[in-house]
């Protein structure tokens, strides 16, 4: 499953995530008040898009507001509107995001940064589910469901008085916590075919398993962010059509000599060796079985079904036979060879030796 907004994809392969996924689609049937935790670049908008796609508010507005990206003296307007004549060069009367989300979700990215004279109005609405224009004397009834997220350890914050305790439990009904990266590691490679496609036009790159190999072993500090920006960079790298893992190149601030012993690792070469063995082009450019084809890959009628695709090409590289690699997957053999013949039908890359009963 894969769902993806303008900005970043979020990819529900790994076991941790496909978790994660269900939950909200359990938490969204209900119009409990959601707040969504995790480290900065993994996704948290488009987690809070699940909830809303999956609940009874789906067919109306997705608003999102970032709490930090707003000046402090605009953001009561930029919440609640204004009255016309309300201060100077009021001219009209303006919609805050409130009123703009009516009847759907207004998601809050970084609620841990509102002003704390903002967080009691806040409250307010949020217990008496009305609002007030900047100006305006009549209360505005509300039908806004408010799914929150925050980066910052909201106990700590609590504690040193930056954020109210009673805001947090009128915010946190239910509490949705991402995993960073690295800890859902069989996100990474689907992400990467992804955003591979993302940042390609014509003829796709292939990916290099030792490439793969080197992606899933990093630390991701700066999560789905930062691997956007490694793809982009290998991208530009490379040659031939073909992305190495000499063409995968890391931020400076990361620390990766634990990566670098753990791709050792997974290439089944001692760490001493890793630059003359593991890392050389002959190696990765003789191995074609190494070699995902992207080439071919057209745009699919459903991000659901990339990833379906995704999730298949994976299991059954991790696996020598079709029937080992439908049990994995938790589908039977028909249905798997069934999947298969439509996506050659469609003319998406399942390459031969994968058919293998």
């Amino acid at each position: 499953m894969t769902t993806i907004t303008d900005d970043y994809p979020f990819v529900f392969v790994d076991p941790a995530s496909v978790e994660l996924f269900e939950l909200a689609e359990k938490v969204a049937k209900s119009d409990i008040q959601v707040l969504i935790t995790g480290p900065s670049g993994v996704g948290k908008e488009v987690l809070a898009r699940v909830v809303h796609e999956s609940s009874a508010r789906a067919n109306g507005p997705f608003v999102a507001l970032n709490c930090a990206a707003i000046p402090e003296n605009l953001v009561e307007d930029t919440l609640f509107g204004h009255e016309k004549g309300a201060f100077t060069g009021a001219n009209h009367i303006a919609k805050g995001f409130f009123e703009v989300a009516e009847g759907g979700t207004l998601f809050l990215d970084e609620i841990g940064e509102m002003p704390l004279h903002l967080q009691s109005k806040l409250l307010r609405v949020l217990q008496e589910k009305q609002i007030y224009r900047v100006g305006g004397t009549k209360p505005l009834p509300l039908n806004v469901r408010i799914v929150s997220a925050t980066n910052i350890n909201i106990k700590t914050a609590i504690q040193t008085k930056a954020f109210r305790e009673d805001l947090y439990f009128r915010l946190a009904g239910f509490v949705l916590s991402i995993k960073p990266l690295r800890e859902r590691p069989m996100d990474i490679e689907p992400l990467v075919r992804i955003l591979v496609q993302k940042h390609t036009e014509g003829t796709r790159p292939r990916l290099c398993q030792h490439a793969i190999a080197k992606l899933s072993t990093h630390a991701w500090p700066g999560n789905v962010r930062e691997l956007e920006n490694v793809i982009l960079r290998a991208v530009i790298l490379c040659t031939n059509n073909e992305i190495l893992s000499k063409d995968i190149v890391f931020d400076a601030l990361a620390d990766d000599a634990l990566a670098e012993e753990n791709y050792a690792e997974l290439a089944h070469t001692e760490p001493a060796s890793l630059p003359q063995a593991a890392t050389t082009d002959a190696l990765e450019e003789d191995s074609a079985r190494n070699l995902f084809d992207f080439s071919r890959m057209s745009p699919l009628t459903s991000q659901r079904e990339n990833t379906e695709l995704a999730a298949i090409l994976t299991a059954l590289k991790q696996h020598n036979t079709r029937d080992r690699a439908a049990k994995e997957l938790g589908i039977s053999s028909r249905t798997l060879r069934q999947k298969l013949n439509n996506f050659r039908k469609a003319g998406h890359p399942v390459p031969s030796p994968y058919a293998r009963q």
